[in-house]
């Protein structure tokens, strides 16, 4: 399995593990926040099944919400991503607002964009072509090395957007098929499946769940059998 398919996995994989959040907190000014939030990020009305549409179903139930709302931030974390999960499935790039949301070109510093060139490349297995979120970034520091030197991104959100990147791109490159890569866990090496984690550890809190501690788990029954 080549790097940037890896990666392809782990991205789609990371879709379905975050972004939860507790419906019984949500209302209807939430809920139109969510749509608003995965609308713009999927360029149509989001489907029936995705979050927006269950925030709007739920929201209905109780319209004034819950006594502690979500942080309009996760909100807004988790519409990106579901939109991402979204467009995956349907065998599409992931939509590049979700891969950028978080990262201000008009104050990236060289430093930053190092960074991004850094992870991203070591995502896709070569140099990331132009076009891509890391080379956006070099060009725009340029302009201003030094940046802002009181504004900092986040460098888990400059790795995130880097991996992010890395499966839109190699999606692109890829043939147009209907799904994404499929993974037989039952065939992945113990080299791939290192990889695959070291790649859902950067996106993920917990790879409990994922497809590399499934392959994992594959793995060490073969060593025992």
């Amino acid at each position: 399995m080549s790097t940037a398919t890896m990666t392809e996995v782990a991205v789609h994989n990371a879709a379905h593990l975050v972004g939860s959040i507790d419906f019984n907190s949500i209302g209807e000014v939430e809920a139109r926040r969510i749509m608003s939030y995965e609308h713009k990020a999927l360029g149509y009305r989001p489907p029936p099944g995705s979050l927006a549409s269950q925030a709007q179903a739920e929201a209905a139930k109780h319209p004034k919400g819950g006594p502690s709302p979500p942080d309009p931030a996760l909100l807004k974390k988790a519409a990106l991503n579901d939109a991402a999960k979204i467009e995956s499935e349907r065998g599409h790039p992931i939509p590049k607002t979700t891969v950028v949301d978080g990262i201000d070109f008009s104050n990236i510093t060289e430093a930053e964009a190092r960074k991004l060139m850094s992870e991203e490349h070591k995502a896709l297995g070569y140099r990331p072509p132009p076009g891509s979120i890391a080379a956006s970034a070099q060009a725009a520091a340029a302009k201003h090395p030094e940046g802002k030197s009181e504004i900092k991104i986040d460098p888990q959100v400059l790795t995130e957007a880097a991996i992010k990147d890395a499966a839109r791109i190699s999606t692109e490159r890829r043939s147009r098929s209907a799904s994404p890569p499929q993974v037989d866990v039952n065939k992945v090496s113990v080299e791939d499946q290192k990889k695959l984690q070291s790649l859902e550890t950067k996106l993920l809190d917990s790879t409990a769940g994922t497809v590399s501690a499934a392959a994992q788990s594959a793995n060490a029954k073969k060593e025992i059998d």
